[in-house]
């Protein structure tokens, strides 16, 4: 029998935690994750956490419960360096055949004074503090500095569910600069009527502890600041002996950036036939997918095929929560407003499926059980 295909994941992040699981049902792979952390978590729901709208278990599933049910072994440390054929962790090494490489990415703070102690619900932990912070201190105003994805559903949820003035800072001249301008158009109408204060063309020049001052000079007190924008590669990927654009690792088609190491998610700077890969979730499930597909043809011994980037940043889609129960859709140039509380249901629906997926489901009650030789009706 021939030797297992022997792949190492690092992150169990979606990325990496989707490419196990879908991964499981192929013989032939011996997989190891290398995640220090203790749980899978999905950054898609830490604004309506922050908002408090959601609990705390529908933001993360364990890791060493999933990683039994899927075979894999779990290494919980962190990875500092890769090697050919070999992980170097903290403890430990790692032999392997296959690296896929998908620790996601890191607040950018750009190097403004006072920004990194703000808050960040760029991580479970983070988010954790701000909404700790909230529910002690009942902030009376709250700016929030960015206006992508994260930033406009923060000020939403915020709105909805809190009596206090809501403040989004964006440097560029409209929200959602990355989006449409149709949709950005919308999003502040939106957001316009639920009492939000927008400062568009403002560039933040330093954080205080009690205020933020301006690109200008000026400055505005403020009780609470969340910081949403910006993303840097992770200290591990600026280590990494690998092909970089812009920090992040640079892949081919086949999303491998050199030999037999690949990269997936955040990470990645993955453009195909002048396609540049946004760095959304839909993007790292596809690409999961996809490089689970090619494992099994790895083992296989069959030609790898080449990616095929849908969420591009040509094409954006991203379903935008607004608060008050609805959301928009966004697909390239077209922004769908309704009915709004369908795609918002839609929305939560698929944000909450994430984290099931990766949870063991519960053993039936033993009363529920039928005793043997009798048949339950």
């Amino acid at each position: 029998m021939p030797d297992p295909l022997r792949v190492c994941v690092i992150g169990g992040g979606i990325a990496g935690a989707e490419l196990i699981r879908l991964s499981a049902k192929t013989s032939g792979l011996e997989i190891t994750l290398v995640e220090p952390k203790r749980q899978i978590e999905c950054q898609a729901l830490y604004p309506d956490y922050l908002g408090g709208l959601v609990r705390l278990e529908d933001l993360s599933a364990p890791l060493q419960p999933f990683c039994n049910r899927m075979g894999a072994r779990l290494v919980r440390e962190r990875a500092v360096a890769v090697n050919s054929g070999r992980v170097i962790c903290e403890d430990e090494e790692v032999e392997c055949d296959v690296v896929v490489v998908c620790v996601g990415a890191e607040q950018n703070y750009f190097g403004i004074p006072g920004a990194e102690h703000t808050f960040s619900i760029n991580t479970l932990e983070g988010t954790l503090k701000a909404r700790e912070f909230i529910e002690d201190r009942s902030p009376d105003r709250i700016m929030i500095v960015g206006s992508g994805l994260t930033g406009i559903e923060a000020a939403s949820v915020l709105a909805e569910s809190l009596d206090a003035s809501i403040y989004v800072v964006e440097m560029m001249d409209r929200l959602l600069p990355a989006f449409p301008q149709s949709t950005s158009a919308l999003v502040e109408k939106i957001l316009y009527e639920r009492g939000v204060n927008m400062l568009t063309g403002t560039a933040v020049k330093e954080v205080r502890p009690d205020s933020i001052v301006f690109g200008d000079g000026s400055s505005l007190d403020c009780d609470m600041a969340i910081w949403t924008t910006g993303i840097k590669p992770p200290a591990l990927v600026e280590g990494l002996d690998l092909p970089k654009e812009r920090g992040w690792i640079l892949v081919d088609p086949y999303l491998r950036a050199k030999d037999e190491i690949f990269a997936l998610g955040d990470c990645a700077w993955i453009r195909v036939e002048d396609k540049l890969a946004t760095k959304t979730g839909i993007e790292a499930e596809r690409q999961a997918k996809h490089m689970a597909d090619n494992l099994s043809r790895m083992v296989r011994h069959h030609p790898l095929v080449p990616y095929s980037v849908l969420a591009s940043t040509d094409n954006p889609m991203a379903l935008i929560s607004t608060g008050c129960g609805q959301a928009v859709g966004v697909y390239g140039g077209l922004c769908v407003s309704m009915p709004s509380w369908l795609i918002h249901s839609l929305k939560s629906w698929i944000d909450k499926s994430i984290v099931k997926r990766y949870k063991c489901k519960p053993k039936r009650p033993a009363a529920e059980v039928a005793p043997a030789g009798r048949h339950s009706r």
